[in-house]
């Protein structure tokens, strides 16, 4: 029996199956080539069940596997993160291993092979393309995308497991509850780098990181064309390395010249670009015509009603109701 399906609407598509070999090319094409060295198949066989949405680019999978079966991964660079929900699996790599349960996060090790055995095992994961990871990597930490290796599967601390556990909830309760948001570039683009950066944050990594020098004079007519850009790119999931490149800058440089000159960030500029668009719309639209203030921040890429509220109110002097309303 194999099933998929996606309800209207819905940024989630469910997929089922009791056909093993199915089963393993759905963990293949999903997460990671894999070599099956033991699996056993009852009766009625393996029992798949996986919801799977998706960020452009990034997937978050809820998967339920019941056979107990033992693989040999191959990586593809991309990191594959797994929130254990219920069962165990059995994590080996080279002389060491060790279980993990409910609650714990597991890494499958993306720049070298892994063992795993797992048995009934309910997991939430999330896989984040290399490409992604590094740019994060790079922008908040200086390690060079060149030397970056994560050598272990267990997260750095407790804290910061809980930290990732809660920023996939935020995902999944505020971006990925609706097709709409989770396909509007200007909120699934930060989704995706908040994942990416929860996840650098949450496991160990070796790599190179650039020495913190002193990033020169950074000349005003280059901070002006990243702000520039900002402005003229509202509407678009701009990054960092997008601003630095329209001020022909390096994106230490520009960041520097933001929190020196300006006492902010890049991206928490670009936001405020973006919140001066949506209090725009607030005051041009019509209540009586069906405008609300959820779905213009929305558009704006404001996923979060409550905090567009926060920011809105805290940046005018009032809440974006009363500016739709007057």
């Amino acid at each position: 029996m194999q099933q998929a399906a996606t309800a209207a609407g819905s940024a989630w598509q469910w997929y089922e199956t009791t056909d093993a070999e199915q089963a393993y090319a759905f963990l293949r094409a999903a997460f990671i080539d894999l070599e099956v060295r033991f699996s056993a198949v009852g009766a009625e066989g393996v029992g798949l069940r996986t919801a799977t949405a998706r960020l452009d680019d990034v997937a978050v999978t809820r998967l339920h596997y019941s056979a107990y079966t033992r693989v040999h991964t191959s990586p593809d660079g991309d990191l594959n993160i797994s929130q254990i929900v219920g069962g165990h699996c059995l994590i080996e790599h080279g002389r060491t291993g060790y279980v993990a349960r409910g609650g714990d996060l597991v890494l499958v090790l993306p720049d070298g092979p892994l063992d795993t055995e797992f048995h009934d095992i309910d997991t939430m994961t999330v896989r984040l393309p290399r490409r992604l990871v590094d740019e994060v990597a790079e922008t908040e930490t200086g390690t060079d995308p060149a030397g970056l290796r994560f050598d272990t599967s267990r997260p750095a601390s407790p804290a910061l497991a809980r930290h990732w556990s809660l920023t996939v909830s935020y995902v999944v309760r505020g971006v990925l509850a609706d097709r709409a948001t989770a396909t509007n570039p200007l909120i699934a683009g930060p989704a995706r780098r908040l994942l990416a950066s929860a996840a650098v944050a949450a496991f160990p990594r070796a790599g190179h990181v650039a020495p913190r020098r002193g990033t020169g004079q950074v000349a005003p007519a280059a901070l002006r064309r990243a702000m520039a850009y900002a402005q003229e790119n509202a509407d678009r999931d701009i990054t960092v390395a997008d601003m630095a490149a329209a001020a022909g800058l390096g994106t230490r440089a520009l960041q520097y010249a933001f929190r020196r000159h300006h006492d902010t960030t890049p991206l928490a500029y670009a936001r405020r670009a973006r919140l001066d668009r949506a209090h725009h719309d607030l005051r041009a639209a019509d209540p009586a015509t069906g405008a609300t203030v959820a779905a213009i921040a929305a558009r704006w890429g404001f996923a979060h009603p409550g905090r567009f509220s926060t920011d809105y109110r805290a940046a005018y002097g009032r809440s974006p109701v009363h500016t739709l309303r007057d």
